[in-house]
């Protein structure tokens, strides 16, 4: 009988919260302590608490899961918005740069060229810092 128990170390008897953390990078590693394992009763097999136990300790897991695959997927858009964003200023100041150095406005047509060169400067800094983070080389739409 002996053989069942182990001795209860203190980080056995504090709760995860890493289900309700928000900065939780990972709760793989979390396990329930060898108590809650324990068939006192031999009870395990009759579908009661314990199973409702695992359900519930799994269920957290798959909460961070998605959570975390859902702060991916808004983090890529909002990347891809940005670089959409600086694609777009470049057009617009290369639009200005056109428009004025036909009509002869120089210094206007100087200023949106510098505006141009920054926002192309800015998409082209964006994608390389991507594709050095990204496995996927995902590729923005201009």
């Amino acid at each position: 009988m002996l053989g069942r128990y182990q001795d209860l170390h203190k980080s056995q008897l504090s709760t995860s919260t890493a289900a309700f953390t928000q900065g939780a990078h990972d709760h793989c590693g979390s396990q329930l302590p060898w108590f809650w394992t324990l068939d006192i009763l031999k009870d395990t097999d009759s579908h009661s608490w314990l199973t409702e136990f695992y359900h519930i300790h799994w269920l957290c897991a798959k909460a961070v899961q998605d959570r975390w695959e859902e702060e991916e997927e808004l983090l890529t858009s909002e990347f891809q918005w940005a670089m959409n964003y600086f694609k777009y200023r470049a057009k617009m100041w290369k639009e200005i740069y056109t428009d004025n150095k036909l009509a002869g406005n120089h210094g206007v047509a100087c200023y949106a060229a510098r505006q141009q060169a920054v926002y192309d400067q800015l998409a082209e800094q964006g994608e390389l810092a991507w594709q050095g983070m990204n496995q996927n080389n995902v590729t923005f739409n201009d």
